[in-house]
């Protein structure tokens, strides 16, 4: 009873720890779709039940890793710029969703075939440790950003709250011991929303039914357009290293190696994932490189924990009323966890840069990639308003392009020859 007990606790700090990226994705999407707050909160539902999916999905014909399968950030950041895009064209929104469902099938099944012939075992020399660190680095700076974002969105009540819980979970981790060391999130958060409710700041959203299975194709049939396609087509294979990424964060937090077959077939899982999401109407996903933080901020490399918060993850999207209690966590409170997680990765991948000798040569790779995304990041939303949609989805996401530059300053610009080329992050 008390092992049960154990696992639950820990399940629940698997949801906690994601549950900040996890709920900004639907509202984001849905504002920029122009859904009103019932449509967001089927969004919402539909997430939480194809993150839960598609994370078992990865344990059982994936990776195999314990690796959340979320939405992704460059998914949902490319829907809005298409969306701002349609409304210049004065194209409806309507339509746009259902390009979205058809360019997710398309794209999902491009990178389901690529995994199942071997792309990353044909392209791993392409992923050297400062490939892959400079990745994580900018993707703990992404998930950073998100988390100042949040914590300033709430006024100075909702603020303070997020710093006290922010401290809590720093405080636990460096001076907890045993159980309560293992379940610091869970606890502040907790703490933090108990907070929040007595501050008067905690909103309840309507709930409908007790139960609803999500529907196929909810925002209607797909639709199959031509720009959405070749958009979502090129991020697919561009967020190939960021799947790369996520499972070496995952091999360096547990400091255990995956054969690189297991690469392709998490890239494969990810595929079918963003099928399903394709056909329900959701949002594309990938796995979360944050999830090799909490590996590694616990050590917990348990996973019936993981199976069971994927099983919850589930629940929260067939029963509205626990997704409306996830969602009702303030999201200064969730931002507070995304910012540890997003400092966890950063060092995660400050790590690998500094897994080889930083020469000159590497010196350029790693400054150019670094600073490239750095400044794509502080890019306004303005700057790509007059690029191509498909250009524009790309290019305004800095994680892909330090990635790009990184891998072109390695093996273009500043290539050595084969023979002395540094073995890469991606396993073996």
């Amino acid at each position: 009873m008390k092992e049960q007990g154990i696992v639950t606790l820990d399940a629940l700090q698997w949801i906690v720890y994601h549950i900040g990226v996890i709920i900004s994705a639907p509202v984001v999407v849905g504002s920029a779709l122009g859904m009103d707050a019932a449509e967001i909160g089927k969004l919402s539902q539909l997430t939480f039940f194809l993150t839960g999916v598609a994370s078992l999905l990865q344990i059982w014909l994936g990776h195999g890793g314990l690796l959340i399968e979320g939405p992704a950030a460059p998914w949902w950041a490319a829907i809005v710029i298409l969306a701002g895009i349609a409304r210049e064209m004065g194209r409806p929104l309507t339509v746009v969703r259902t390009d979205m469902e058809g360019a997710l099938v398309v794209a999902g099944l491009a990178l389901a075939v690529l995994g199942t012939i071997g792309l990353i075992k044909w392209a791993r020399t392409f992923f050297t440790c400062r490939v892959t660190g400079i990745l994580l680095m900018l993707l703990g700076l992404q998930i950073g950003g998100v988390g100042i974002k949040g914590l300033a969105a709430g006024g100075l009540k909702l603020f303070v709250i997020g710093i006290l819980v922010l401290l809590m979970v720093i405080y636990l981790n460096m001076n907890g011991r045993g159980l309560i060391k293992n379940s610091a999130f869970i606890l502040s958060v907790v703490c933090g929303w108990l907070l929040s409710f007595l501050a008067g700041e905690v909103n309840w959203p309507g709930i409908d039914a007790w139960f609803s299975l999500p529907s196929l194709l909810s925002w209607g049939p797909p639709t199959f357009e031509t720009g959405s396609i070749v958009s979502f087509l090129l991020l697919g294979l561009l967020l190939v290293p960021n799947v790369v990424g996520s499972i070496a964060a995952l091999e360096a937090a547990t400091g255990e190696r995956l054969p690189i077959k297991k690469y392709d077939r998490g890239l494969a899982a990810s595929g079918i994932s963003n099928i399903l999401a394709g056909i329900f109407g959701g949002i594309g996903t990938i796995p979360f490189a944050i999830s090799a933080g909490l590996v590694s901020f616990t050590g917990n490399k348990s996973p019936k924990p993981f199976v069971l918060a994927c099983a919850i993850f589930i629940a929260m999207g067939l029963f509205p009323p626990l997704g409306a209690l996830a969602g009702s966590v303030p999201q200064p409170v969730a931002a507070a966890v995304l910012l540890v997680s997003g400092c966890s990765l950063a060092m995660i991948g400050l790590r690998d840069v500094m897994r080889e000798e930083i020469a000159l040569r590497e010196n350029f790779i790693v400054g150019l990639g670094f600073l490239s995304g750095i400044g794509v990041m502080l890019l306004p939303h303005s700057q790509w308003e007059q690029v191509p949609g498909w250009a524009a989805a790309i290019l305004s996401n800095g994680v892909i392009v330090g990635a790009l530059t990184s891998i072109l300053m390695e093996h273009v610009i500043l290539r050595r020859k084969p023979a002395s080329h540094p073995a890469g992050g991606a396993g073996k």
